[in-house]
């Protein structure tokens, strides 16, 4: 995980050695979101509607999938079925937050095509980047783009998760770009899951980010 601010750690040790406020609207003397705070700079920094914080990135994208996929299917490319750390396994993820993982391409290819077929039958769908390993050679990948497109034709929200997450453009400094939650919102994709304490040097998170009413759902 990426190091905490020192600078960052001393100028919150007044905040956490005394009483604060957490889920009160001190302007308005009644009860506030806990997610004020930070939703408002998520919505500065990625251009999103709303935002929500949670656990842990795989947390979040169970929450995602119970709320509009819970009994009901979930293409996914199989060149898109990862494990990640500690052993979660996307199979088994959705198998939990109770939705049917329907496995559309090959490992190496997958088409528009694929989940065009399924797509009727499917109550959103899902993107989820490779942060950890790579596939090269004759290979091919439907685009975030593509695939909101198809999710706003069929009526169903699209999500993206980008695991390890990043804020910036990491290519400005040398290093592979990774795809960022503003660029997706931009190309059509309704949700954004990632972690906030890899690339972000946060504590452990998982934030989701995209529309208001679909966040506002995940909450509640």
């Amino acid at each position: 995980r990426s190091l905490l601010s020192t600078d960052l750690w001393r100028r919150i040790e007044s905040l956490v050695t005394r009483p604060m406020n957490l889920e009160f609207d001190l302007a308005q003397g009644k009860r506030g979101d806990r997610d004020a705070i930070i939703e408002e700079r998520l919505k500065r920094i990625t251009g999103c509607e709303a935002a929500t914080v949670v656990n842990n990135n795989a947390a979040a994208l169970v929450l995602v999938l119970n709320t509009f996929a819970l009994g009901q299917s979930v293409p996914v490319s199989r060149g898109e079925l990862i494990e990640i750390g500690g052993s979660f396994r996307l199979p088994e993820l959705m198998a939990r937050s109770g939705c049917t993982l329907l496995e559309v391409g090959t490992t190496n290819r997958t088409h528009l095509r694929d989940y065009e077929a399924v797509v009727q039958d499917s109550a959103m769908l899902l993107k989820v980047h490779p942060s950890n390993y790579h596939v090269s050679g004759f290979t091919k990948e439907v685009s975030s783009a593509e695939l909101a497109n198809l999710g706003q034709q069929c009526g169903i929200p699209s999500c993206v998760d980008v695991g390890s997450g990043t804020l910036v453009n990491l290519s400005h400094w040398g290093l592979p770009e990774e795809p960022t939650p503003t660029a997706l919102l931009e190309q059509g994709i309704d949700l954004v899951t990632f972690s906030g304490d890899k690339l972000l040097g946060g504590v452990q998170a998982g934030i989701i980010v995209g529309r208001a009413d679909l966040v506002s759902a995940v909450k509640n």
